[in-house]
């Protein structure tokens, strides 16, 4: 289990939100008010940072290191990307309220930047249209992930057809 601790040092991180598609579009003075919601991790490998099948809880952004996303079951984990610095994981179990599809484990010592599922409900109340902004953006990455899938589904050798026009 990660320990989480506020987010101090704004400079280090404002640099990275901007180019993360989780913050695409947004404005500084947004950035600015995402930025005291924000919190630090530090994860080690090996270790997990969710498991499938537990209830999400964050966002998380890779500040350092590398992050596996693995499928596990029957004894075997499939790995289904490997995210590095600025990339983003877990909003798809947070925004569709349903608990996590997959492992989250780090494959060397990883920074991670957290937003927290709290923090969106606080926002939602206070910047509707920030929170829209990220929503937006959370449903265009999931987008991308579901192509991602459809792709490495159809490239694998293990898929069997059950339809065929």
């Amino acid at each position: 289990m990660i320990s989480f601790s506020p987010l101090t040092d704004f400079r280090e991180v404002i640099s990275i939100l901007s180019h993360i598609s989780l913050f695409g579009g947004a404005t500084e003075p947004q950035l600015e008010q995402i930025l005291p919601r924000l919190q630090m991790g530090v994860i080690e490998k090996g270790d997990a940072v969710f498991e499938k099948g537990q209830e999400p809880s964050h966002i998380y952004i890779v500040k350092s290191g590398e992050i596996e996303l693995l499928i596990p079951g029957g004894g075997i984990a499939i790995r289904k990307k490997s995210l590095g610095t600025g990339e983003c994981f877990g909003q798809v179990a947070v925004m569709s309220m349903q608990n996590h599809a997959v492992s989250a484990v780090a494959s060397e010592r990883s920074e991670i930047i957290a937003l927290s599922r709290r923090a969106m409900h606080q926002l939602r109340h206070e910047n509707i249209e920030l929170f829209a902004l990220l929503m937006m953006n959370i449903a265009r990455e999931m987008a991308r992930r579901l192509k991602f899938t459809d792709e490495m589904l159809l490239n694998s050798h293990q898929v069997e057809v059950v339809f065929a026009p």
